[in-house]
């Protein structure tokens, strides 16, 4: 008796509504780009290595925060306030959890703004969404832009909420910041993989513009020898 299980198809998850009409505008813009001679060249990545994979890429920009903070101010703190007869560390957690998903907008809003300064119709080509099933939104543009101008766009967010909070945190010694940075620098991950994988990837043309993949984790470059 033979097995054909091993034939069939590989089941395709259901897309969203906003996927089905990101996926739409994608083709259009593929199609007029290939018109014009450009080539397509994916850069994506399954979702378990870009999160094992860019938490790695993270650790040096933590580890450079933990360890100025610490030879600035001499210490961390910790063991002071968990000694602190006041319930000051209830604060600190709730201010942490509560503080969650405002920053986790503002850095959907910092990918917005800075990709927008770089389409043809500025906001109105940035997309913005919730993923009910993660509680986490997201940020998608839907033009091409410049190596550039989405790497910028794609490392603001951490620099800012991440970078030069936790250089706050140094100068100020508010143990608070630093954890809240830190944080913030490790949601950063999938950034900086991508990141790392465009700073890699060697065109063999200057024309070359990047596309959001409308489903997948990662980008589609069209580049024109």
């Amino acid at each position: 008796m033979s097995n054909n299980t091993q034939n069939k198809p590989k089941k395709e998850r259901k897309l969203t509504e906003a996927e089905i009409k990101r996926k739409a505008n994608f083709k259009a813009k593929e199609a007029a780009l290939l018109e014009k001679g450009y080539k397509r060249k994916d850069l994506t990545i399954s979702i378990a290595k870009a999160n094992f994979v860019g938490v790695l890429l993270t650790i040096p920009f933590i580890a450079a925060i933990l360890a100025g903070y610490y030879l600035y101010n001499g210490h961390f703190g910790v063991l002071t306030l968990l000694k602190d007869d006041s319930p000051t560390y209830f604060i600190y957690l709730a201010v942490i959890f509560v503080s969650f998903i405002p920053l986790a907008v503002i850095h959907e809003l910092i990918h917005g703004f800075v990709w927008s300064r770089g389409t043809e119709n500025g906001l109105k080509d940035i997309q913005y969404g919730f993923i009910k099933e993660q509680l986490t939104p997201y940020c998608a543009c839907l033009c091409p832009l410049s190596k550039k101008m989405y790497i910028i766009g794609s490392m603001m967010p951490m620099t800012i909420l991440g970078i030069l909070l936790g250089i706050v945190s140094i100068f100020t010694g508010q143990l608070l910041l630093l954890v809240i940075s830190l944080l913030q620098v490790s949601g950063g991950a999938g950034d900086i993989l991508i990141t790392s994988m465009l700073l890699r990837y060697k065109t063999k043309g200057k024309d070359v513009v990047l596309l959001d993949h409308p489903t997948d984790c990662g980008l589609v470059a069209f580049e024109k020898v």
